[in-house]
């Protein structure tokens, strides 16, 4: 089960008396204390305010169920189903991420040793008395048919594999019954433990692989003894070091990836083996983090160890750590120091006039360092910048870099057919390809417009030669949905954002001829032929002036088979202006030939609503709604909200009890639930080529319906045709065999539980679905964005309505007319819900 944490804004209660003043109002202030009633009070379809642990089943506040599990869960230290299972069970993405701040253990009186053992404890070092011992047995035995689902149903199938799944899953679980259970009395403290390799293992067919993790835990009992608290337990590994360990061995034990490792890269991976346990925590957890300089004394890892310092040195020595001594870098070592420390800096060097702001603080001691100096004694001392330089590391003290260098998934077959990499060399240059494309990202992203087209710019040079030096013909012979994983497609994406970089820098002639260039290809981006073909159009028509190569630009565009849905409307709505155009009437006859799209317009509703006067007046706007119908002390309570939640309350005055606020995933939920088996299904090479996948990799492509014609055709015609009851039986059947696992089209949040979704169905029934299922089959790529903001339905009526939710200002996409037009033609009840804002001292809600 996944968890993540809430990205709304919250809100605020702003409940008023009579005799309080509207300055606390426009501050945000509640005047007094009242009921704070969330807008999801008005529908029973709110999600459960508490989740059971997957591993203990105690139920937990939905929000901090990653922290009971990393610092509460005891069957997740224990070693129970759910812990014995990490490389075959769910971890979200939260979790992956590295705790900034854990809760740190409160002050204990020495002598109380009960209060030792269970506050400074690490969570995955627990003391295994006689007792313990007892209550683990028991709850094994109260657990083996978990076991048996948790760890036996989750196979994934090789094919030409050397090492089963099936049998490495059914060894852990079998070494995790046989091992953890006893008590362990004696733990030699000479050698460090070993959770990824214990022994190369040569075989008849080839090189080293590397045996399962749990496998290898085994030989986690030799461990020294400043790793175990009390020196009687070998500490338990934390889900993100069996997850790192999951997806390395993953990749080494197929032949074709590990052929891509060198000798260097192996020996690497076997000094990450010798590493100690907390020495691979620290690694694994720095490495999940942006590759920047981290002072060793900021870093703050409580599960790890109090004291960092040595477990950093541990891993500088070993080569996995860069340590101060490899600062040279000004800027990066200035970026270390928090404002205060560089604002002390900058009196050091006179730079009273600097700002206090830390940028400010930063570009001014950078403009110091390019100074020259006048007691300069040498060429290489001809700024003052080595001065700064070493004051800054005496602050920073000492810091550590990264050298440079989730998880219950469906059941599928792994079948590999082709190769995406012909050699080591290969790899390197797609991996250099993808390295130069972040970089070009991020000076956009910073609005480094200059920069970003010097790295654009020698890009480009790079991938002509390239073409040039290099046979790259069995790129193209890949299937379109492997070939995103080669140095063409990365530099094409790189000479894409150089169009939006040349007409940001108002380089509109160059944009074009990119564009021209990008547009005579197909190999590569196929799937972006129709932002490519908008904007070219775009340019010659309004930057460059040129209305009849813009005519040719839009009809070609709207015959190339590539170009879908909102892209094809937005050319021909072009069109359309440019006929409407006085100035333009010489190229009526042109326009009058090009192909038209119809789409027909749908209902539009007005309601109003009292904006929220918000500082800044930036962002999305925020409405206030009073909280009606929650008893006395919530009567004149009131809440901010959005315009989805405005919209939510209005319909629930027009009779609609149930709604979801969930734009496309409502309706990508219900299509992976009616077509998980097919969109899993066997016998389609290459498009699951490890078991770690969360969908095929043709999903976004043409592929996906071309692979599984026959078979979705077949289910779009049953759910199409099924009754209610059918439809209720085929949402039990996946829901009950596959909740929570990992799948990218399924959301198993969006609805509160199947019930839920099942009444949805109810109100929807066959041929709608059956409707949406077929177009989004066909081309989920171009159509998993436009669908509506709110479904809301009616569940004593079984009417249900589609709304798209329009605030101030805002209007409707071509995705989202054409999905609209769509629904409607399906036979939805389909409107646009248009909010307007008064001002303060008119009615909250019309």
């Amino acid at each position: 089960m996944t968890e993540r944490a809430s990205k709304e804004t919250p809100r605020r209660n702003l409940s008023l008396s009579k005799s309080k003043k509207k300055g606390n109002v426009k501050a945000g202030i509640s005047a007094s204390p009242a009921t704070t009633t969330p807008i999801s009070f008005f529908f029973s379809s709110q999600p459960p305010p508490k989740l059971a642990c997957p591993l203990c089943g105690q139920l937990v506040p939905r929000f901090k169920i990653n922290e009971h599990i990393d610092l509460q869960c005891q069957n997740f230290e224990r070693g129970d189903s759910g812990a014995a299972s990490a490389s075959n069970s769910v971890v979200p993405s939260m979790q992956l991420s590295p705790i900034r701040n854990p809760p740190k253990s409160p002050k204990l009186d020495p002598k109380n040793e009960e209060q030792i053992e269970d506050t400074k404890t690490s969570p995955y070092f627990k003391k295994n008395d006689s007792q313990q011992a007892q209550r683990e047995m028991r709850k094994k035995e109260e657990n083996t048919s978990n076991w048996q689902r948790v760890g036996l149903r989750k196979k994934a199938k090789y094919g030409g594999s050397n090492v089963e799944p099936e049998e490495v899953f059914s060894s852990d679980i079998k070494a995790e019954m046989t091992e953890t259970d006893k008590p362990q009395t004696e733990v030699p403290s000479t050698t460090t433990c070993d959770p990824l390799l214990t022994s190369e293992e040569t075989d008849e067919k080839g090189p080293a692989v590397i045996k399962s993790d749990t496998q290898s835990e085994s030989v986690a009992e030799n461990i020294t003894s400043d790793q175990s608290v009390d020196g009687s337990l070998p500490p338990r590994l934390p889900y993100y070091l069996r997850n790192f360990l999951t997806v390395l061995q993953a990749v080494l034990e197929n032949e074709d990836d590990r052929s891509l490792f060198n000798q260097d890269d192996m020996s690497l991976i076997h000094a990450f083996k010798e590493l100690s346990v907390m020495g691979q925590k620290l690694y694994v957890r720095l490495f999940q983090r942006k590759l920047k300089w981290l002072q060793v004394n900021k870093l703050d890892y409580e599960e790890i160890c109090s004291d960092l310092g040595p477990v950093a040195q541990e891993l500088v020595e070993a080569g996995f750590l860069q340590s101060e001594r490899d600062l040279q870098d000004l800027g990066e070592t200035l970026d270390l120091l928090p404002a205060p420390e560089l604002k002390s800096l900058a009196k050091t060097f006179h730079l009273g006039n600097s700002g206090t702001q830390k940028q400010q603080l930063v570009d001014g001691l950078l403009r110091l360092s390019r100074q020259k100096s006048l007691f300069s004694l040498s060429p290489a001392q001809n700024h003052i910048g080595a001065v700064i330089l070493k004051r800054a590391k005496q602050l920073a003290s000492s810091c550590v870099r990264l050298c440079r260098g989730r998880l219950a998934f469906p059941d599928y077959t792994v079948q590999r057919s082709a190769k995406v990499f012909q050699d080591r060399e290969d790899l390197i240059r797609y991996e250099a390809s993808m390295r130069t494309l972040q970089e070009v990202v991020t000076a956009m992203q910073g609005g480094q417009w200059e920069e970003a087209m010097e790295l654009y710019t020698a890009a480009k040079s790079v991938w002509k030669e390239l073409k040039t030096d290099h046979d790259l013909s069995h790129e193209e012979e890949l299937p379109v949905f492997l070939r995103s994983f080669t140095t063409g497609w990365a530099y094409t994406r790189i000479l894409s954002r150089g169009v939006e970089i040349s007409q940001r820098l108002r380089c509109y002639e160059e944009a074009v001829e990119e564009l021209q260039s990008l547009l005579s290809q197909s190999v590569y981006c196929p799937d972006s032929r129709g932002r490519w073909w908008d904007r070219l159009a775009l340019n010659l028509q309004q930057h460059l002036k040129k209305p009849e190569q813009a005519i040719c630009a839009i009809r070609d565009g709207m015959s190339d088979p590539l170009v879908r849905t909102g892209h094809k409307l937005s050319l021909h709505q072009r069109a359309v202006r440019m006929k409407e155009s006085a100035s333009l009437k010489k190229h009526h006859l042109q326009l009058n030939d090009m192909p038209t799209i119809q789409v027909q317009d749908v209902t539009h509703v007005t309601i109003r609503g009292q904006l929220f006067p918000h500082e800044g007046g930036m962002g999305k706007s925020r409405f206030l709604l009073p909280a009606i119908g929650v008893g006395e002390e919530g009567a004149d309570a009131t809440i901010i909200c959005s315009v989805e939640d405005l919209s939510l309350a209005h319909y629930r005055q027009q009779g609609f009890d149930q709604g979801i606020h969930g734009e496309g995933s409502t309706f990508s939920t219900l299509f992976g639930v009616l077509l998980w088996d097919i969109i899993f299904m066997e016998g389609i090479p290459d498009v699951f080529r490890n078991p770690y996948q969360t969908c095929p990799l043709d999903l976004y492509t043409d592929c996906f319906y071309e692979n599984r014609r026959e078979a979705i055709d077949s289910r779009v015609q049953l759910v199409s045709e099924a009754s209610v009851e059918t439809l209720h039986d085929m949402l039990a059947e996946v829901w009950t065999s596959h909740e929570g696992k990992v799948c990218s089209l399924v959301n198993w949040e969006r609805f509160s539980s199947l019930q839920h979704a099942q009444s949805l169905v109810s109100c929807m029934r066959g041929a709608f679905l059956g409707g949406v299922i077929k177009r989004m089959s066909k081309d989920y790529r171009h159509c998993r964005g436009g669908l509506p903001d709110l479904v809301v339905w009616n569940t004593s009526n079984n009417t249900y309505k589609l709304v798209e939710v329009k605030g101030p200002s805002d209007r409707l996409s071509q995705k989202q007319q054409i999905w609209l037009d769509e629904l409607q033609k399906l036979g939805a009840d389909v409107e646009v819900c248009h909010v307007t804002a008064i001002g303060a001292k008119g009615a909250r809600l019309e």
